[in-house]
């Protein structure tokens, strides 16, 4: 564990010796021979603040390493669940920020699985790489590398992207995956994990809030939100439910009222990715039906040209099969004119061609067998 000085606290959040001092004991950050460098980089200062300290949230902890270990360990044979399950740690510690460092410093527990065991070490040195420090020591033992590759997609498109774009961290214990199954759209935020049935509660939730105030809501969801409750209702989880909503300023209330009730951020349902949704999204499934809240779920059609664009190999191929499956979808062309129709002035990346094309000449030979 690297350690600081508190000169070296001082330096690095732009303050006196004495106030760093203070910080350091408000904070509860313990010195030993020093200052754990990953607890002091995951304070963070607004300006002209003096005590607007950011420590790691309980909804942060919550989803630690070993959190996601223990989950990836109880769906055995379940490879699909257990990445999403991957993918959504991965989201949330991108939305924590430098407090990421802390939910990676102590070592998960085995998974049982080589694959996984490698995978999580790869993703907590990816994490402390960003903010350069070494990785935590636990990464670096033996039952966390890989004798023979692990291709996440086994799509041929895939391959050929993970092959040039797989981070370091992972290339290095066998673990190959196209980058951009690492970034996300939308907003980002650490808790909690949905599944359908808490969605649905969460949504009877906030009915009631709007029933008090005798005001009827309109919700459109679409992403991982739609996908659960309109067209994979065994999908594991959505971290947060993507959402247009009105009217705007009763429904924010409400939804800050039942993030408070339940210790979740208030964006738990946001509109902060309505920026990837068209403006002609049609009128889909009623997925929740109350006399005060009303919610519909994004067209397949519309969801599927927006998964199309994203062209995750690994995230967005699976949701890719079932929209496919789901419009009785059998060539390219197909969905070539559903993209266009909702996403006319976007470019089609090459990417996106051949994760299409891979998956159709996949459907038709699982159909010909």
């Amino acid at each position: 564990m690297e350690l600081w000085t508190v000169d070296q606290a001082a330096q690095h959040w732009g303050v006196t010796p004495a106030r760093a001092r203070s910080i350091l004991s408000s904070r509860h950050i313990r010195r030993t021979s020093g200052y754990p460098v990953a607890e002091i980089r995951s304070v963070r200062r607004r300006q002209g603040a003096r005590t607007d300290l950011t420590p790691p949230t309980p909804a942060t902890a919550a989803a630690s390493l070993s959190t996601i270990a223990q989950a990836i360990a109880e769906h055995r044979d379940d490879d699909p669940t257990r990445l999403r399950l991957f993918f959504e740690f991965t989201r949330g510690a991108d939305g924590g920020g430098a407090t990421a460092l802390s939910l990676v410093a102590e070592e998960p527990p085995l998974t049982g699985d080589l694959r996984y065991d490698a995978l999580l070490a790869a993703i907590a040195e990816h994490i402390t790489s960003r903010y350069g420090l070494p990785a935590p020591l636990w990464t670096a033992t033996t039952d966390r590398f890989l004798y023979r590759a692990w291709w996440i997609s086994t799509l041929p498109s895939a391959r050929i992207q993970a092959m040039l774009w797989t981070p370091g961290s992972f290339r290095r214990r066998g673990v190959f995956l196209d980058r951009r199954d690492l970034t996300h759209d939308g907003a980002l935020m650490p808790e909690p994990l949905f599944d359908a049935t808490e969605v649905l509660r969460a949504l009877a939730a906030l009915a009631k809030k709007l029933e008090r105030r005798n005001i009827v809501g309109q919700v459109h969801v679409f992403g991982g939100a739609a996908m659960l409750l309109a067209y994979n209702p065994h999908r594991a989880v959505t971290r947060d439910i993507d959402a247009l909503f009105g009217p705007d300023g009763p429904m924010v209330d409400a939804i800050r009222e039942v993030a408070a009730e339940n210790g979740w951020p208030s964006t738990w349902m946001n509109n902060q990715a309505a920026s990837y949704v068209a403006r002609n999204r049609g009128g889909g499934p009623r997925v929740f039906d109350h006399p005060y809240l009303q919610v519909a779920a994004t067209p397949a059609d519309h969801l599927l040209a927006m998964k199309v664009l994203a062209a995750r190999a690994v995230r967005d191929a699976d949701d890719i099969r079932i929209l496919i499956r789901h419009l009785g979808i059998t060539t390219a062309g197909e969905i070539w004119v559903i993209v266009d129709r909702f996403f006319p002035d976007v470019p089609i990346k090459q990417h996106a061609h051949d994760l299409v094309e891979d998956i159709l000449h996949e459907q038709i030979g699982r159909n010909g067998a």
